[in-house]
């Protein structure tokens, strides 16, 4: 997705502005420290989370994100919040501090990691070629994600040695279950699978295509397109193996909330094979959450998230809209006959924060106006906070559900 990125912001100029929003987020990163998600094992397919007595052990709650899209001003914050600039380190958990208790607490987490992890030797890298330092999967553990998707139009953005074999490698170190590229055709038939509280969970992951490369310019194995007859393939596989298919889609028309005529044929396909729940992630705002009804009159119904919207990112003409995400939540409950509903859905908006070069995400409800008033665009806004909690609420909702908003 052609997004354009700043210049690299000057060291000098905003190094005391990450200083306070680091000072400001270490008490959330210390009060919840003990809700780590470090530890859980998703080599393809994790170990159950510990049950907590006072919960429904037959309840698994979720919560997902969209595109984390790092730009370079985002890993130069990382870069001092590491240590002495320069020096190759990076720490990109104040990028998630605020967010982390919501991602923390739930039993499995979703989130679209657009831009990949080639190698620190290739260092922050912006539009058109996106990279990120390793460390990033580091923090996105921390923060508590158990489901990583990668399959996006800068899946080849660095060739087969950047967003492949070495994010690849990097990726299957970190305790997530990983999806959507891979580095041999054995690693694209592994179904990324976590169980939790007894239920199973599959991930799909497919993208739309790549910036410059056409699908025959890669190994077959290597990017997970957008494919019917792939996609049929998949979903039969995901249903023997899982009570629970999730499809991640990167997909849409940049900038535009309306579904476009591919999204909505696809989503239909995907309500058509039964799956559960539609990830949508590429327009870079959000966009309509609905239920979709099986077409062939099986009963089944589809949640869709076109999409969730940028998690993290940085561009270069600055519109508050970009800067508005979601996080879809729900329960995922199995009944006594063994087949999962789903329960409780609702969206919690989601606020980048960004000033002169310090960067973190928030909920909305904790998003305050002293904070609305250092931000680079929302600033110059005279209701930003009451605009946003409109926007989501008039988006989310546009084809006529009624799924709260929490904000």
């Amino acid at each position: 997705m052609p997004l354009e990125n700043d210049a690299p912001v000057g060291g000098s100029r905003w190094l005391p502005l990450v200083a306070i929003l680091i000072a400001a987020t270490a008490v959330v990163l210390i009060a919840y420290a003990c809700t780590s998600s470090a530890g859980r094992t998703a080599d393809q397919e994790a170990e159950p989370a510990a049950t907590h007595p006072e919960n429904d052990p037959d309840r698994v709650t979720f919560v997902a994100v969209g595109d984390n899209l790092p730009e370079v001003a985002i890993s130069e914050q990382a870069d001092a919040a590491a240590g002495e600039a320069g020096d190759g380190r990076y720490d990109f958990r104040p990028l998630f501090a605020p967010i982390r208790p919501y991602v923390a607490q739930a039993d499995l987490a979703y989130m679209n990691q657009e831009t990949h992890l080639g190698g620190d030797d290739i260092g922050p890298q912006g539009y058109p070629s996106f990279n990120v330092p390793d460390a990033m999967a580091d923090a996105v553990v921390d923060a508590g994600f158990d489901f990583v998707a990668s399959a996006s139009n800068h899946s080849y953005d660095w060739g087969l040695y950047g967003a492949l074999d070495h994010s690849c490698d990097v990726w299957s170190k970190q305790p997530v279950a990983f999806t959507g590229t891979a580095r041999s055709q054995e690693e694209a038939d592994t179904l990324a699978i976590v169980e939790r509280d007894g239920i199973r969970f599959a991930l799909l992951d497919y993208t739309y295509g790549l910036n410059g490369f056409e699908r025959s310019d890669v190994p077959p194995y290597a990017v997970n397109f957008i494919d019917e007859d792939r996609i049929r393939t998949d979903v039969d596989r995901a249903k023997e193996q899982a009570d629970v298919v999730m499809v991640a889609m990167h997909w849409g028309t940049e900038n535009q909330i309306e579904p476009d005529a591919d999204q909505l044929k696809y989503a239909q396909l995907l309500a058509d094979l039964d799956v559960d729940v539609i990830l949508g992630s590429h327009p870079h705002v959000i966009g309509p959450l609905t239920w979709i009804a099986n077409s062939n009159g099986s009963g089944h119904r589809t949640l869709c998230a076109y999409s969730l919207g940028n998690f993290t990112s940085h561009h270069d003409a600055p519109h508050m809209i970009n800067d508005l995400g979601g996080m879809l939540t729900c329960d995922f409950v199995k009944a006594d006959d063994g087949s999962v509903g789903i329960e409780n859905v609702s969206w919690t908006p989601l606020v980048m924060h960004e000033q002169e070069g310090a960067f973190a995400v928030y909920a909305l409800k904790d998003y305050t106006p002293a904070l609305a008033s250092t931000h680079n665009v929302l600033s110059e806004e005279d209701d930003p906070i009451g605009w946003m909690k409109q926007t989501s609420a008039d988006v989310v909702n546009s084809l006529g559900d009624d799924f709260p908003i929490d904000a």
